[in-house]
């Protein structure tokens, strides 16, 4: 039976992919292209765009477990739940669905995907990742190279910064287990880190000062604005943010070993392995 990844050229997408890959488990990523580096085969697909949802499944009817990777927009239910539908119509079992730390069933967003696994009684696991490490190379990579800085709405408090890879492999956990775990399961490094100390660690291996600049939530949500996010989206993530400054992140880090999957790769070792990024030329 085969799994299909949607947002399967992403990060955690592609990073699944190669594993279930190399268990011999067949795997089809879907993407707005419909195009994915060999091996793997692709298939055209939109979550903004409803014709293309019976695409996966017209191309490979045996699909029977699907890892959600879904759109970042503050409406998602109505474009993500009709697909979850179809899905469960045409054969699928088992969803895996990538959220976030601090969103719990129910709440705006991605909280209402979760829910609505839950109402429709499917098989599913629900990722709730920290913050990526790889955040570092996208979101601060011009802020890096170009000022020697980087941003937050966090203050002091703590994250334990997660891997797309470590996060790729407790999806394939969930995927590939014999009984579905029929829960959600927060996902972190090893490490807890301010945003302080994590620059103060970048400039040890970069060998020059990178400084952590403090955001109000406002500023951050402008910021998030600017980048073409909505209003809505945006005041969410950044009060997420400001939730890290009143230990939030720190406190579900300590939550019960049964709840938490905690990864291998250290911030460090993202920092080491990457440390041409933020080099200028």
């Amino acid at each position: 039976m085969t799994t299909l990844i949607t947002g399967g050229t992403g990060k955690t997408g592609l990073a699944l992919a190669k594993l279930l890959h190399a268990a011999n488990r067949p795997v089809l990523l879907a993407s707005r292209a419909g195009k994915a580096p060999e091996p793997f085969k692709a298939v055209k697909f939109d979550w903004l765009d409803k014709t293309t949802y019976e695409n996966p499944v017209n191309a490979d009817p045996k699909i029977d477990r699907v890892y959600m990777l879904v759109p970042a927009i503050f409406d998602m239910l109505s474009y993500v739940g009709p697909f979850i539908d179809l899905a469960v119509s045409k054969g699928v079992k088992r969803f895996v669905l990538l959220s976030a730390s601090q969103v719990e069933p129910g709440d705006d967003a991605l909280g209402k995907v979760h829910q609505h696994l839950l109402d429709i009684g499917v098989d599913y696991t629900v990722l709730r990742p920290t913050w990526f490490q790889q955040n570092f190379g996208k979101n601060f990579y011009f802020s890096i190279r170009e000022r020697n800085e980087i941003f937050s709405a966090a203050g002091n408090g703590r994250i334990a910064f997660v891997s797309v890879e470590d996060i790729a492999q407790a999806a394939f956990d969930a995927l590939t287990a014999d009984k579905s775990p029929n829960k959600d399961l927060m996902v972190f490094g090893p490490e807890l880190y301010t945003y302080d100390e994590a620059a103060k660690l970048l400039s040890s291996i970069l060998g020059r000062e990178i400084t952590h600049k403090r955001l109000s939530i406002e500023e951050l949500g402008k910021l998030y604005t600017g980048y073409g996010m909505s209003a809505e989206y945006a005041s969410l993530l950044s009060a997420m943010e400001g939730n890290v400054g009143k230990s939030k992140e720190e406190e579900l880090f300590n939550t019960s070993d049964d709840k938490k999957f905690i990864g291998k790769h250290t911030l460090l070792e993202y920092f080491q392995a990457n440390r041409e990024l933020w080099i200028k030329t």
